[in-house]
């Protein structure tokens, strides 16, 4: 998968530029999905992936290959959202449209037939809304892309042990929100 990015890059650099839309068709809907969880608004997240996309584009020169396109698209992604954010700092959306954009964004993986499966999916994804754009965006690399520690990284510009460790504390945390939230629900029932 790196090689054929790493192929695509280098026919963009040689002229071919029309073979840049190949890597956005790839990467489209997870920059996308990044981008929505951080901001939690759907015409600002389609904004911020178009944007970094284009500033990708501009600087695919600079593009390093020992990380892989994936991680460098994921980080331009992450951090303009969050100049986004800054700048948009007294727009706050409220935690329920928060929860109805992450549930619609995985509406599609969750299975009708089982439906013990989906409220557990259900309550997973509002715990999830309580969590800083840093915390959301190394759970969306680790468990949604399946990136390794090292790729979360070197995306984050955190070092490997303080991935581990903030991947070990959001475990923590998301089981301590989604059972304070289901202890929450049962009691209003």
């Amino acid at each position: 998968m790196r090689e054929a990015d790493e192929t695509i890059i280098g026919q963009v650099l040689n002229g071919n530029r029309n073979a840049y839309a190949l890597l956005v068709d790839k990467y489209k809907d997870r920059v996308f999905s990044l981008a929505l969880g951080i901001v939690h608004h759907r015409e600002l997240a389609e904004e911020i992936a178009q944007d970094a996309f284009v500033k990708a584009f501009g600087s695919l020169k600079k593009f390093r290959k020992e990380a892989g396109f994936s991680t460098w698209i994921y980080r331009i992604t992450y951090n303009t959202a969050i100049s986004e954010t800054r700048k948009r700092k007294h727009i706050v959306q409220p935690v329920e449209a928060q929860f109805e954009n992450m549930v619609s964004l995985h509406a599609d993986e969750i299975s009708e037939a089982n439906e013990e499966k989906e409220t557990k999916h259900k309550l997973i994804e509002k715990a999830i809304t309580e969590l800083v754009a840093e915390e959301k965006l190394i759970l969306t690399l680790y468990y949604y892309e399946e990136n390794s520690v090292e790729q979360i990284s070197k995306t984050t510009g955190l070092t490997v042990s303080n991935v581990k460790v903030k991947l070990f504390r959001l475990r923590n945390k998301l089981k301590e929100i989604a059972e304070r939230i289901s202890n929450t629900e049962i009691a209003v029932y």
